[in-house]
């Protein structure tokens, strides 16, 4: 079984058989996806399910059921395709997924295994977590949508947890080279 490219891939993709989490562990171990195997191996030890949505696509309904195990929702704006990051609205029906979340996560900064380490930890002790990877150019975009979120529970009485890893506390830019 190969794992698809990203050009390849549904719109969205949840609960990888474990035959395909082991191949993405392999193909990714020391390659330009290494980062991304904390969550992985977390999903194949069946600590958390995994749902991935690309530009285009939405999350499916039954991935935010109060009744699945812990869920991370990743959505891949993250720029390492062709095309520029995309935007907020290129995911629709977002609002429902931060609405779903019981903390969300930004992630505009270069992949790394200590991050993602973080994400799988948060996982099974928060259960519906919403991991959101962009660019530097879309940062502020998806934090404004977010705090809207942060301020709409607020209004409520209600907290969302919010952590960003951001390049640019650092001087940095993500992708390295501007957005492409």
């Amino acid at each position: 079984m190969r794992f698809p490219s990203p050009t390849q891939m549904p719109s969205h993709f949840m609960d990888l058989p474990p035959a395909l989490l082991s191949e993405c562990i392999a193909r990714n171990e020391g390659g330009r996806g290494d980062f991304s195997i904390p969550l992985l191996r977390a999903s194949l030890a069946g600590e958390f399910r995994i749902v991935g949505v690309l530009p285009g696509g939405r999350v499916p309904p039954r991935a935010m059921e109060p009744t699945r195990p812990p869920t991370l929702v990743i959505v891949s704006g993250d720029p390492n395709f062709p095309e520029p990051t995309p935007p907020p609205s290129a995911f629709p029906k977002v609002q429902k997924a931060i609405r779903w979340a019981a903390t969300i996560i930004v992630h505009a900064t270069g992949g790394r295994r200590e991050d993602y380490a973080t994400v799988a930890a948060a996982v099974p002790i928060l259960r519906q977590v919403l991991l959101i990877e962009t660019g530097t150019s879309q940062e502020d975009a998806w934090l404004r949508l977010v705090s809207a979120e942060v301020d709409r529970r607020a209004r409520s009485g209600a907290k969302l947890p919010v952590l960003v890893f951001s390049a640019r506390p650092r001087g940095g830019f993500h992708p390295i080279g501007g957005d492409y």
